[in-house]
């Protein structure tokens, strides 16, 4: 039996075949890469290209329109990561511009990680990375907290380790991405149930104000970042902070939630009171350090005002 043609392995990688689109990379990885060494020279710097290539593809499958122009897009796609890195040596260009996040307007990660299968696929890629690594890609790649200024803030570490974290994670994940894709992956049910909990507590806490609603999602010597970068320690002084602006009238409306093992990583956009528009951010990222049900440590990351900024 002759196998796939790249149409067939791109639809079946859009329904959520992981397998599909780990042989679909695997494929053109020869020829990515001797490209890439073209534009770039022998060594590691083309070896990240071709990886970066990979983690785009797994992020923008749904945005190829036509199926059978698989190669000329990857090859489209290593040709803008390898010119990003001519331009700016050492920049890791994967990552989307940085804006608060739309709900309007939802990520195509987003879309491929909610599908059954490719979902378990990445989770158990990422499972192979130590939690610092994991925590500087699921930020990079996948939430609105993607510049490296952010990465660096939620994470208390400078611009280079960043930078660091993300070239040994990259590597990492993207040859687990093509090894696992054949496998069966445990189901990450559990996981995403916990994370959905915490969302719906911080949802309950807005309505009724009953610190009540946090305790099962928060342990009570939780630690907490926000807004002034101060490390604060205890459930009900986070609980107060949140109360103090949801009584100014701030409403917060959850638009992600990546689950990632000990990690949970929750998007809300900020609603300020129509009388003060410029009171609070218009996003959050919020990172929750977890041990089993609880959150141990949260860290904010609050995006630039438009009107601020200018």
């Amino acid at each position: 039996m002759s196998e796939p043609d790249d149409a067939t392995l791109v639809r079946a990688a859009r329904r959520g075949d992981a397998a599909s689109l780990g042989m679909l990379l695997e494929r053109h990885r020869a020829l990515l890469h001797a490209v890439a060494v073209g534009m770039l020279g022998h060594g590691p710097q083309a070896e990240d290209a071709v990886h970066d290539a990979f983690l785009i593809a797994l992020r923008r499958i749904g945005e190829l329109r036509e199926a059978a122009a698989a190669r000329a897009w990857l090859l489209a796609v290593l040709g803008n990561v390898c010119r990003a890195q001519l331009r700016r040596p050492g920049a890791t260009p994967v990552a989307d511009p940085v804006e608060p996040p739309r709900a309007a307007d939802p990520a195509p990660v987003e879309e491929a990680v909610e599908r059954t299968v490719l979902r378990e696929w990445v989770w158990a890629a990422l499972a192979q990375l130590s939690e610092p690594l994991r925590l500087a890609v699921v930020l990079r790649y996948f939430s609105g907290a993607s510049s490296y200024e952010a990465i660096a803030r939620i994470c208390g570490i400078p611009v280079g380790t960043v930078r660091s974290r993300l070239n040994a994670a990259r590597t990492q994940l993207a040859e687990a991405l093509l090894e696992l894709a054949a496998e069966r992956h445990d189901d990450s049910a559990p996981e995403r149930q916990r994370a959905l909990e915490l969302a719906a507590a911080m949802a309950a806490f807005e309505r009724r104000g009953d610190v009540a609603a946090l305790r099962q999602a928060f342990a009570p010597d939780l630690r907490f970042v926000l807004a002034d970068r101060v490390e604060r320690r205890g459930l009900d002084r986070f609980a107060a902070r949140l109360a103090a602006d949801f009584e100014d009238g701030v409403r917060a409306h959850p638009i992600r939630l990546i689950p990632a093992l000990d990690l949970a990583v929750l998007e809300v956009r900020l609603e300020s009171p129509p009388e003060r528009p410029l009171h609070c951010p218009p996003a959050v990222t919020q990172v929750h350090f977890r041990e089993g049900h609880a959150t141990r440590r949260l860290v904010s990351h609050y995006a630039e005002h438009p009107a601020r900024a200018a």
